[in-house]
């Protein structure tokens, strides 16, 4: 586990065109209230009409867990909320998370409900933040219309910021695993993505060069979220970096720490890889690319409802428990 760094170093000379984020953002409203999670995403007027008419959505067949950690509420046909998704993050957060969708689809949201429920837990979780939405994480919400749909999904009207702190640098290992809460690394001001890319795998080498030292366990003992993941399969970048990336993952789970990656594509990533992450969260988008592997991955039909999604629904995967489903994922105690 070590000598992981081999795979570093070259991150160290590469370059890598950052991703430009085009089309712009419009405020729209849907037919039904129930909805509408979030105001804004990157879609053009032209796309609304996707949302009109009966939607059904693909059949599916799944003993949801009983207890566990609410998530939100499975979507029935036309965006309705059906029964809530209650999901024990001790046990299959360890396994791996991957998050991906169009920009303004939702997904930093449902990563920070995940790590809202695990930080309730005691379970800390550190995040590399390139562009400060995580520090969002600490404040409580005071967006109106995201309280106004706590009842939908059983949450007492109580919004609340959680224990973190703020680091510009990689935090001791020591007093990491000991805190109570979320630890985020503030990366905004490294503008170059191939430096990004590399200040991450530096603290993952540091974080696997420490867990080697650690008896194996099944207990989670720490969420690690890496936003923008889709920069490590550049073609700027040497193959050595996602590997090193998936090898990160891979290693870390036997020693209690879960890995959620949060990305625009998936495509670009490794099928061996995709299905090495125990949940899977697709939220909407259009890239052809993404949509064969969806239907690769969860069939023909939910490739199909995926350009469809509303901001804050996502199809919803565990490999433990079969077929996939779309989610209304509830709305955020801390500032979205």
């Amino acid at each position: 586990m070590r000598n992981l760094s081999k795979f570093v170093n070259p991150l160290i000379q590469a370059g890598i065109t950052a991703a430009r984020k085009d089309g712009k953002t419009f405020i729209y409203s849907l037919r039904d209230a129930h909805t509408l999670l979030h105001t804004h995403n990157r879609h053009t007027p032209s796309e609304e009409g996707d949302y009109a008419g009966h939607v059904e959505l693909p059949k599916w067949h799944v003993n949801l867990p009983k207890e566990g950690n609410m998530l939100g509420r499975v979507a029935i046909d036309d965006w309705k909320l059906g029964e809530f998704l209650y999901l024990p993050l001790r046990k299959y957060a360890q396994k791996g998370i991957l998050v991906s969708g169009a920009s303004g689809s939702g997904k930093t949201s449902a990563a920070k409900v995940i790590v809202e429920e695990l930080v309730e837990e005691g379970i800390p979780a550190l995040v590399f933040d390139y562009t400060q939405q995580w520090q969002r994480l600490l404040e409580k919400n005071t967006n109106e219309q995201m309280l106004d749909r706590y009842a939908e999904f059983g949450m007492r009207r109580s919004p609340k910021g959680f224990k973190g702190r703020v680091l510009n640098s990689a935090p001791q290992l020591d007093s990491l695993l000991g805190s109570a809460g979320a630890t985020i690394v503030d990366l905004s001001d490294i503008y170059d993505s191939a430096e990004r890319v590399n200040k991450v795998a530096r603290m993952l080498d540091q974080i696997l060069e420490y867990f080697q030292f650690q008896e194996d366990s099944e207990d989670l003992r720490l969420m690690i979220v890496v936003e923008e993941a889709h920069l490590w399969t550049s073609k700027d970048l040497p193959k050595d970096a996602v590997r090193f990336l998936d090898s990160a993952a891979r290693l870390l789970r036997k020693k209690g720490v879960g890995v959620m990656l949060i990305s625009q594509k998936i495509s670009d990533f490794d099928p061996a890889m995709r299905s090495a992450m125990n949940i899977s969260i697709v939220f909407r988008t259009k890239y052809e690319g993404d949509l064969r592997a969806v239907a690769r991955m969860l069939g023909t039909d939910m490739s199909l409802t995926i350009p469809k999604l509303p901001v804050g629904y996502s199809s919803f995967h565990l490999a433990d428990i079969g077929d996939s489903f779309v989610l209304a994922w509830r709305p955020t105690y801390s500032e979205p």
